[in-house]
């Protein structure tokens, strides 16, 4: 009987530091748990704030709304000069929705009301025409302007810069990897160069080249699509040209492999293209990925290159949004529904291919 007694008051102690155990291992689970739902809300507010913001009227830019805010009818004694600066109101589209005359001479001190007294208008078409017109106004100026141009623009710029970049990048890298001979040793140490070279510094000398350049080709100087298609091709020239961080990751890769792969290949009967072909480019998952990686919101979000070197209708996204800031009155409603509308196919590209991303980061990571 004592035997029995014993045997249980030693267990009991066993149990009660197994249910300790599991009670820490919950406690530790719901602490984890909780903090990843505030790291992710604390990630993804800024965008829903900005979702937000693109409904909220420049007159209330300085508060914090948290939801869209309920939409207000247009006061009748509001003046179309203030209108058309303010909220970017089209008079075209207001004559032609109202029935007025486009010849007619709209000032900048007429009043909503003035134009039902004059024109024998419904106060009812006017408050229909401007239905949402405080909450969807940006969406509406940024969806009916040249938005689209510019974001085709951009993704073209992109694709083909990306492209272009990885396979002068391999090549490169190919080129100098080991690092055996002076000259090797020469170009990559240019390369690096350029990382303490600022921008702005070699930005006129490179308009100036550029320039030269483009005015080789017959019809530069004129609208066109040969005016078009040389600045485009300028902005892409400008950004497939060798990077320090491009050329490093690339030369330090092709180093580390090994130097039977090229050897074989040789043997077996393969020229140095179908080797970078059919044995080097499959090997180069992860220097591509991290590459696209980096360069992908750089080259997207470029500012300076388009904005010296497009012309205002042939340009992308950043300069489009910049244009539309006013001297003496910016549309802020306008701006932030233009950024959102600028970010979302980037996080739909990321989305969309962020299996490839993560399985060519981690390619090689584990051996076997």
């Amino acid at each position: 009987m004592r035997a029995l007694v014993d045997t249980a008051q030693t267990e009991r102690p066993e149990d009660e530091r197994r249910l300790t155990y599991r009670r820490r291992l919950k406690v530790l689970n719901a602490i984890a748990v909780s903090a990843m739902i505030v790291y992710s809300i604390l990630t993804l507010f800024p965008f829903y704030a900005l979702a937000v913001r693109s409904t909220v009227p420049t007159t209330e830019a300085t508060t914090l709304h948290l939801w869209i805010p309920e939409a207000e009818e247009v006061n009748l004694n509001a003046q179309v000069g203030n209108l058309a600066v303010f909220y970017s109101l089209d008079l075209a589209d207001l004559k032609e929705a109202l029935g007025i005359p486009q010849t007619d001479f709209l000032g900048a001190r007429t009043s909503l009301q003035d134009l039902i007294d004059e024109y024998d208008l419904g106060e009812e078409e006017v408050q229909g025409f401007f239905s949402g017109f405080y909450t969807w106004n940006g969406w509406n100026t940024v969806l009916s302007s040249e938005f689209f141009g510019a974001l085709m623009r951009t993704v073209l710029i992109t694709v083909v810069s990306l492209i272009g970049l990885t396979i002068l990048s391999i090549f490169t890298g190919y080129g100098l990897a080991g690092l055996h001979r002076r000259d090797q040793r020469i170009v990559y140490s240019i390369y690096l160069l350029q990382m303490v070279i600022p921008a702005m510094l070699i930005l006129l000398p490179q308009f100036l080249m550029i320039q030269w350049f483009s005015n080789l080709f017959p019809g530069f100087s004129q609208p066109g699509l040969t005016r078009t298609g040389v600045q485009l091709g300028s902005i892409v020239a400008i950004n497939v040209k060798g990077t320090a961080f491009s050329v490093m990751i690339f030369t330090a890769y092709i180093t580390g492999l090994p130097k039977d792969l090229e050897e074989s290949a040789m043997i077996d009967g393969a020229n140095r293209m179908q080797y970078v072909r059919h044995v080097l480019l499959p090997l180069l998952k992860v220097p591509i990925v991290g590459l696209i990686i980096v360069q992908l919101p750089l080259i997207y979000n470029q500012f300076l290159e388009p904005f010296v070197y497009l012309d205002p209708d042939n340009t992308t996204l950043l300069p489009f949004i910049q244009s539309t800031v006013g001297v003496f009155s910016t549309n802020f409603q306008v701006i932030y529904a233009a950024i959102l509308a600028s970010i979302l196919p980037l996080l739909i590209v990321y989305i969309l291919f962020r299996r490839l991303f993560v399985r060519g980061a981690l390619a090689g990571a584990v051996k076997g």
